[in-house]
């Protein structure tokens, strides 16, 4: 299966607060922007996944990622 894995212009941000032993306390914030994957229809259109069909899909493209870098560490 062919897919396009990339991400929109959205951001999701988590706020953490956390006390530390002296008193004192961090704020942490973490910022992401969730992944989106498409698929390219019969007419040529791009179709977005969700679900199942997106977690196969991230599952493969993972795969992928991983055999080209194992194929690159042993040249």
């Amino acid at each position: 299966m062919d897919v396009i894995v990339g991400y929109g212009p959205e951001q999701l941000q988590d706020i953490a607060v956390h006390d530390q032993e002296d008193g004192s306390t961090v704020i942490e914030t973490v910022t992401v922007k969730p992944i989106r994957v498409f698929t390219k229809t019969a007419s040529g259109s791009l179709e977005e996944l969700h679900g199942e069909a997106k977690a196969e899909a991230l599952t493969a493209f993972w795969a992928d990622v991983e055999r080209f870098n194992s194929n690159g560490e042993n040249d």
